[in-house]
């Protein structure tokens, strides 16, 4: 009987060291989710932060572009009155 006890105990403390285990694993998995989730929030920031540049930058271009036309089309009606 006291076989039977001991075998008892040492199937709830493995069973209880498994749960230990799979918890510890499963904090694992949600710290390493949460870190990638972290950098992959901080690419699309960086991507966000590019794309608005690139946007601003041509805008600046056209900006330039379409007053140098008005200047050009200015000097040239000029000559033609």
């Amino acid at each position: 009987m006291a076989k039977f006890a001991e075998d008892e105990r040492l199937e709830q403390m493995n069973a209880q060291k498994r749960r230990m285990r799979e918890l510890e694993h499963k904090r694992e998995i949600e710290r390493i989710w949460n870190e990638r989730l972290v950098v992959y929030q901080a690419q699309r920031a960086i991507e966000e932060q590019e794309r608005n540049a690139k946007r601003a930058q041509e805008d600046q271009q056209a900006r330039v572009i379409f007053e140098a036309k008005a200047r050009l089309l200015a000097e040239h009606a000029a000559v033609f009155e």
